[in-house]
């Protein structure tokens, strides 16, 4: 043969050994993967094999996915094939007790019908037709728990929401958690009565009673009672409380010094207290929140939009912390695998002197932190003016803490007015007590911890925070039960830059200042030019050569002025977005530049090595 017919036929069989092994590898090796992400966000968890290994009840999952959806849209076409080996590998590790079953609703079928049965949402597709992309699970008891729409947004907690749905079938029995609230946790008026996010998590996993805020005994079935933003409690009501805790229960308790969540659902502002406290409970278990402080922490601020001088600015605003890192205990279960919580106003909770109890800090400020008076964020918050009078407080300020061991009761003398004698009065504790008590109630509001998107027409509410998981792991860890703590929190989508927010945190102490004196001396020239323009009036004459040129000379500084201050708020961005350029030339130009000079020395080194061997030949 000669070298054309070689070559051809060379073509030829690499092109078929290539589609050969592209067609093996889809069918053999699609479910290997090498997961290179930092959290290994698509490998199984050590809490999900637990979970899968630990199943006694038989449960089938049931994946509908139409094949008009996949022909319409591809990208979703290649999630539900990532949803269903998610789902074969969960499958293999509940060792038989979990099955999967990959259903087409046609439309018009009984398949479809059954998926609008477990209560699956319709999506629309062009020409009206129905499709539908969820996953509906049951076991042997005929329980249901469905995802009425796998949404590719919540692909980063795809093992989470799958886990919930299996763990809720494969334990039907609740733990029963006693709810008391003075907040709109279960029905919030201001939004169409609809639940908050953490109320629904919580009743994914536990048995959640509401009762009312005045009590004379907790429900004996309570194996933890939460407290929500208790304001004005009766005295019968803390004695209730005391005495369930010193008998062995478990407490989840949040407190604050201002309540943002209270405040935005007030009537009339300023009308009733924002702040709640316990004070005489937390000196009996040992601990204290400090009174009208609230935490502000330039490490952990989050930023907002705030007007300065017309314009909307993005700030830090210090009060409004995402606590990350060193800030949540890595020694405790309830947030070692935790990534983000964030906190609105927040207070600060401490370990009073010849304390009995353990206190263990759960989230923590950096040292950086102060403790600024309530007053300033109640009313009419002013982020530049925290940021302009902050001053380092040196200490780390905890806002979460689980406090344990001896207690004495908080009522040691006389029962309290209309509570009859109990039939056995408690004045210890049983058992070592186990509380958990947190400085904040908005790190409960969907507001402080979910970013709403828009899918398929749908509002998806994709969480910036582990506060559910928070939450839910602490009543876990108070219960005994934590097969789902490792997965909550692997990660969520706020990836903050780290760098980015050290920038802006210099140059803010760099320029601020300077942006202040001169935003006072504009508004000074704006009051003094207004002023000679009205004596003045319409006609110019009237007014002397000094006076005229005395005019002209507070119009000419304050164009200056003008000139200056927008000099001095590009500055705060300057470094920002020469950041950003290096970041764009790294990620678009630097690579394509690094491979052409690799190429172009590779090719060099050859046509040396070539010539070398070209002249040893002829030589």
């Amino acid at each position: 043969m000669d070298r054309r017919t070689l070559s051809i036929t060379g073509i030829v069989l690499a092109i078929v050994l290539f589609v050969a092994l592209n067609t093996w590898g889809a069918l053999t090796l699609r479910p290997i993967r090498a997961d290179l992400t930092e959290n290994r966000q698509f490998t199984l968890s050590d809490g999900t094999r637990r979970l899968l290994a630990e199943m006694e009840e038989p449960v089938t999952l049931r994946l509908y996915v139409s094949r008009s959806l996949r022909e319409a849209n591809p990208f979703l076409a290649t999630y539900a094939d990532r949803v269903k080996d998610t789902l074969d590998a969960y499958a293999t590790a509940s060792r038989g007790r979990l099955t999967v079953e990959l259903i087409d609703p046609q439309p018009f079928s009984v398949e479809e019908d059954r998926a609008v049965g477990f209560g699956l949402q319709a999506i629309a597709l062009e020409g009206g037709q129905a499709a539908y992309f969820g996953l509906a699970g049951t076991n042997s008891t005929d329980d249901v728990s469905v995802l009425p729409v796998l949404s590719p947004e919540r692909e980063r907690f795809l093992e989470y929401d799958l886990s919930r749905l299996v763990y809720e079938l494969a334990h039907p029995e609740k733990p029963v958690v006693t709810l008391i609230a003075n907040l709109p946790l279960a029905g919030d008026p201001a939004n169409q009565y609809r639940p908050w996010q953490v109320y629904e998590e919580l009743r994914q996993f536990f048995d959640v009673r509401l009762t009312g805020g005045e009590i004379s005994e907790v429900d004996p079935e309570t194996e933890v009672l939460v407290l929500v933003h208790p304001q004005d409690l009766p005295e019968r009501t803390l004695f209730a409380i005391d005495q369930f805790v010193l008998g062995g229960g478990r407490l989840v308790l949040f407190v604050d010094p201002h309540s943002e969540a209270a405040a935005i659902r007030q009537v009339r502002a300023g009308v009733t207290p924002t702040g709640s406290n316990l004070p005489k409970l937390l000196q009996a278990w040992g601990m204290e929140m400090v009174a009208d402080r609230v935490v502000a922490d330039p490490q952990a601020a989050r930023q907002v939009q705030f007007p300065v001088e017309g314009r909307n600015q993005i700030v830090e605003y210090l009060p409004w912390l995402s606590v990350t890192g060193d800030g949540l205990s890595r020694e405790s279960p309830i947030t070692a695998e935790l990534r983000t919580v964030n906190l609105a106003t927040a207070g600060w909770l401490r370990p009073v002197d010849n304390a009995t109890t353990s206190f263990v800090p759960l989230i923590t400020s950096s040292a950086d932190a102060e403790a600024i008076d309530v007053d300033r964020v109640r009313f009419v918050p002013d982020p530049i003016g925290l940021i302009r009078d902050y001053q380092r407080g040196g200490v780390p300020m905890v806002m979460a803490a689980r406090v344990s061991g001896p207690a004495r009761t908080a009522f040691p003398d006389a029962l309290p007015e209309d509570v009859e004698a109990p039939a056995e009065r408690l004045m210890e504790a049983k058992v070592p007590i186990d509380i958990v008590v947190v400085a904040d109630t908005d790190l409960l509001d969907d507001r402080t911890w979910l970013m709403p998107q828009n899918m398929f027409g749908q509002e998806v509410n994709v969480p910036v925070g582990d506060n559910a998981d928070f939450v839910a792991n602490a009543l876990d860890h108070l219960i005994g039960s934590s097969v789902l703590s490792d997965l909550r929190g692997r990660d969520v989508t706020f990836r903050p830059f780290t760098r980015v927010a050290e920038i802006r945190r210099a140059a803010e102490a760099q320029y601020r200042a300077k942006e202040q004196e001169l935003s006072r001396k504009l508004a000074e020239l704006q009051r003094k030019l207004g002023a000679m323009e009205v004596e003045g009036g319409e006609d110019a004459a009237l007014l002397t050569a000094e006076q005229r040129a005395e005019l002209d000379q507070a119009r000419v500084e304050l164009l200056a002025t003008r000139r200056e201050l927008r000099d001095v708020q590009h500055a705060l961005r300057q470094d920002i977005e020469s950041l950003r350029d290096r970041l764009r030339f790294a990620n678009i130009a630097a690579v394509p530049i690094l491979v052409g000079l690799v190429a172009i020395i590779l090719a060099l080194a050859r046509r040396v090595r070539f010539r070398r061997r070209f002249d040893a030949a002829t030589g």
